[in-house]
């Protein structure tokens, strides 16, 4: 941890920090990088991935729903893109920027598209926190020289992506995934979504994952405890109304 410390500070001395207003935090915080190094970032890795996976496309209405709930998250002016990756494994995950990718596997078990947007407003509250950002930086700024950074920001990030890039920097402390799990309801909740569809969700994988061991359940494993979860994301149900055009009620079974 010391290290990364230092290593920020080096490279903010070098290459120069920027201060950056986090919506989530409600906080001033010191980055390496600008959003639109955010952005650079993201796209980076989001041709990366392209290139070494089958990416299908994506269906009109599953569009429809990153849109409507980037419009109402915490950085509405971001451009949301949803990929649907040709996997078994039950996952999803965001990328900096506003790149959002769903496993076909993960959708395969999904009974409405309210679990959908849950699950999709989960991933986007991971980018207006900008955890990806803080995540990858820890390891990017290793591959990116200070003195290239002052030059040619964009080409550097770009590189870096490419050559270090990898799904696993994009692991998040429990904080993060709590924290995610109640923006995610938040923002399907104002996009009119049934935030429901979170815990019916949860519910589902835990029934899947008990009665196979050998299923990837990537979205669960790697994330906080599966009854902490439901039962944080039951007490900011009860904290919500339901909204214009909504016809959802709390349901506390």
């Amino acid at each position: 941890m010391k290290k990364i410390f230092f290593a920020v500070i080096l490279a903010c001395l070098l290459a120069g920090c920027t201060t950056y207003y986090n919506p989530v935090t409600k906080k001033t915080e010191y980055t390496v990088y600008s959003e639109q190094d955010e952005i650079d970032m993201g796209a980076a890795a989001d041709e990366k991935l392209q290139k070494e996976n089958k990416i299908i496309e994506t269906p009109a209405r599953i569009r429809q729903i990153g849109e409507k709930i980037g419009t109402v998250s915490d950085r509405p002016g971001l451009k949301y893109t949803i990929r649907i990756m040709e996997n078994e494994e039950v996952n999803a995950f965001a990328l900096p920027g506003g790149y959002i990718y769903l496993y076909t596997g993960l959708l395969d078990r999904s009974d409405s598209y309210d679990e959908i947007a849950n699950v999709v407003g989960h991933e986007i509250a991971h980018v207006c926190a900008r955890d990806g950002v803080n995540q990858m930086q820890k390891t990017l700024l290793y591959s990116i020289p200070a003195q290239i950074l002052l030059q040619n920001r964009s080409e550097a990030i770009k590189q870096a992506v490419d050559a270090a890039f990898t799904i696993t920097m994009l692991k998040y402390s429990r904080e993060d995934e709590i924290r995610a799990d109640t923006l995610g309801v938040t923002y399907a909740h104002r996009a009119g979504y049934n935030p429901e569809g979170m815990i019916a969700f949860f519910q589902k994988l835990q029934e899947l994952e008990n009665k196979s061991s050998s299923l990837q359940i990537n979205f669960l494993r790697s994330h906080p405890d599966i009854n902490a979860r439901i039962e944080n994301v039951r007490a900011v149900i009860k904290t919500l109304k339901p909204s214009s055009g909504s016809t959802w009620q709390y349901n506390p079974s």
